[in-house]
């Protein structure tokens, strides 16, 4: 059995924050590293939890929303650079426009280092594979189960549940409370849930969009009910604004949840198990 782990590279938001990158986790099952999402700063946050960006070879998008995709460019090219020769990304439709959209961006950049020597394989010859409904995603290119789940949010969303020898690890990605994430985390050991609703300050322009932001997100007492219903043993709260107290978000995800409720940090690692 190969050591799963989980690492919080970008546990934020949308909004500028120093102390937490935007949106994206590390699935790390033996040697092999799987990238869930790819916020500003995450091939920074690869390097600093000592992840070689050009050893992934796999990317998932849960949907194309900008903290969750723009960290993509300096990922695809950087990685490049580095030496990857191959990658692979998972996303909703709309995902192969996205990365072609790059690709033409930066066509002159990728022209002139080929120019110079360097294959274009791993950024000319990427392949996209994308899908629309949810279920048992069936173009799957790695060793082991993943089954998608349709999430509320504003722009096609999913969440997604990783089953590798006998663990499960789910990944809630952006959405409000609903029934298909508690049937998608059913038992799971990891729950990384959405909760960026938390309870304290708030900035003027915040107050202006809280009432809709609840229509697409979850608070951490959400989460922590989500997690209950779903019998998981463990919820990983994720996608925090600045103004978010993450003691306060433990003590309200706790008072729903009596299993184990971690609050991360950036870079924190987190063992399936």
């Amino acid at each position: 059995m190969s050591d799963i782990s989980v690492v919080m590279l970008g546990t934020g938001s949308p909004r500028p924050n120093l102390n937490r990158s935007q949106p994206a986790q590390a699935l790390v099952v033996g040697d092999q590293t799987i990238l869930i999402d790819c916020g500003e700063g995450t091939t920074a946050q690869l390097m600093k939890a000592g992840i070689k960006p050009e050893s992934i070879k796999y990317l998932i998008f849960t949907h194309l929303h900008s903290d969750h995709t723009m960290g993509y460019a300096q990922f695809l090219l950087g990685g490049w650079g580095q030496g990857r020769s191959e990658l692979t990304i998972i996303g909703p439709r709309g995902t192969k426009d996205f990365h072609e959209s790059i690709l033409n961006m930066y066509s002159y950049d990728i022209d002139y280092r080929c120019s110079l020597g360097r294959s274009g394989a791993g950024i000319r010859d990427v392949e996209v594979i994308e899908f629309e409904e949810p279920g048992e995603l069936i173009e799957n290119p790695l060793p082991y189960k993943i089954t998608t789940a349709r999430m509320i949010h504003n722009v096609p969303t999913f969440a997604f549940r990783f089953d590798i020898d006998g663990k499960a690890i789910v990944i809630s990605s952006d959405t409000s409370p609903n029934e298909a994430i508690v049937h998608l985390a059913e038992g799971a050991d990891i729950l990384v849930q959405n909760a960026g609703l938390t309870t304290g300050k708030k900035s003027e322009a915040l107050e202006k969009i809280w009432e809709q932001l609840q229509k697409e997100h979850c608070s951490p007492t959400q989460a922590g009910v989500i997690a209950k219903k779903a019998n998981v043993k463990k919820v990983v709260l994720t996608h925090f604004l600045p103004e978010a107290d993450g003691r306060i978000a433990l003590q309200e995800a706790s008072a729903e949840f009596t299993g184990e409720v971690i609050v991360p940090e950036d870079l924190q690692v987190i063992n399936v198990g």
